[in-house]
């Protein structure tokens, strides 16, 4: 074969929420940008583990470029929760690649760390959802949170709001009010009446996250609820992060991503106050970039012959 006929050799990656999917591609030896891609991915929940690997098949051969051969892909993805679950992700991604692509999964909240470019960095998340994530010495997956805003997901956006709605109805219970915060509950939900709230919470959990940006306004504006249930999760957040260092985290720092924690200053203050508080002194970063670059990373460190390697 012509040394022009060759195809060129690719990694990919991909990370893998419950409502989208985002792939990136590249040259594996000169980390030149191939291909990338974010779309819907709205019924990953709903499938089957064999289901996943095919979806993961399917996508990557509709967007590797003509003329490149994959040879290792990462996966961080929703739903690998337990390194059971995830040897399982991992081994039906083999099964669908076949033997000459490397394939490396974990949990879609380790590619923060992983896009950081620091071996043992502890992710933290907080944005839709909200989660802490890491690995021990012995490589073994530890996740702290992350159980859903119904149960926590202490730091998300939809966390917040839920939160400042539980302080601001727990003030009218006591015969207080709230005048900052009290135009937003009439704004956001249509009532002239407070006591019409809970028949209007009806909204899923990314429409109430979308309320969070106003949960902060109200806060700068001297709300005491808002302010309250933003300290209160940021807390929380700072929290899950000595638990996990507690169950065995080896970590050399704390990057955090996700929308507010990347988007609202006053909740960064509040988390690393909290981390202070609890004796956590790591150094505390913000990720730069997007996590699917770590889901990059972790395709290039499961080349055969790559120097680096996960501990």
């Amino acid at each position: 074969m012509n040394t022009v006929d060759q195809p060129r050799p690719g990694v990919a990656g991909l990370d893998i929420g419950g409502s989208y999917l985002r792939v990136h591609i590249e040259e594996a030896a000169t980390g030149e940008p191939l291909a990338a891609e974010t779309r819907p991915n709205t019924d990953w929940n709903d499938r089957s583990t064999t289901g996943r690997a095919r979806l993961i098949r399917d996508v990557l051969r509709q967007v590797t470029p003509e003329g490149v051969t994959l040879a290792a892909v990462g996966v961080g993805a929703r739903g690998c929760d337990s390194d059971a679950m995830t040897k399982d992700l991992q081994a039906a991604v083999a099964a669908e690649l076949g033997p000459d692509v490397a394939a490396a999964v974990c949990n879609d909240a380790l590619l923060v760390g992983l896009a950081s470019g620091r071996d043992h960095a502890l992710s933290v998340i907080a944005g839709t959802g909200a989660v802490v994530g890491g690995r021990t010495a012995s490589g073994a997956t530890v996740l702290t949170d992350g159980w859903g805003w119904l149960l926590g997901d202490h730091g998300s956006a939809p966390r917040i709001v839920i939160d400042a709605l539980r302080h601001y109805t727990a003030c009218l219970d006591r015969g207080e009010i709230d005048p900052v915060f009290r135009p937003f509950v009439a704004d956001s939900f249509g009532l002239t009446d407070d006591r019409r709230l809970p028949g209007a919470l009806t909204r899923s959990r990314e429409e109430l996250g979308g309320l969070a940006a106003g949960v902060f306004d109200r806060a700068a504006a001297g709300s005491p609820c808002a302010r309250r249930a933003i300290t209160d999760n940021a807390e929380r957040l700072a929290g899950s992060v000595a638990t996990a260092l507690r169950l065995g985290v080896q970590a050399d720092a704390v990057v955090g991503a996700g929308a507010v924690m990347v988007g609202q200053p006053a909740f960064q203050a509040a988390f690393a106050s909290g981390l202070t508080a609890r004796d956590v002194s790591l150094p505390l970063s913000i990720l730069d970039t997007e996590p699917v670059y770590g889901a990059v990373r972790l395709a290039h460190l499961a080349l055969p012959n790559d120097e680096e390697q996960l501990t």
